[in-house]
């Protein structure tokens, strides 16, 4: 499975790199995903709401619920949101089959 991570660094997080400008927070989160048997495909800053955005291959969403569980523990990140790809044509398949059992408010 495939998930896209976005989170916000916290104050504490943010002074972290103040005080080490130069420390290299994908190679960290590439460990703990790897330690949580995920795989870090990429992950890039933000100019935004965001502050980073990660693209992430896991076996099932408790890993990746688990990831977000530790690194806001930290306390130096915070708002993570997990979004996980889905096959768009089978969900409008599994639409179609429901819409005739389906009956609009009023009608």
């Amino acid at each position: 499975m495939k998930f896209v991570v976005l989170g916000r660094y916290t104050e504490q997080g943010l002074g972290g790199f103040v005080k080490n400008p130069s420390d290299n927070r994908q190679e960290a989160a590439k460990k703990i995903t790897e330690a949580a048997g995920a795989k870090l495909i990429e992950m890039m800053t933000l100019r935004g709401a965001y502050d980073f955005i990660a693209i992430v291959e896991g076996s099932n969403f408790e890993t990746a619920a688990g990831m977000k569980m530790l690194m806001e523990a930290t306390g130096t990140i915070k708002d993570m949101t997990i979004m996980e790809s889905v096959d768009f044509n089978k969900a409008a398949e599994i639409a179609s089959k429901a819409a005739a059992s389906y009956r609009p408010v009023g009608k």
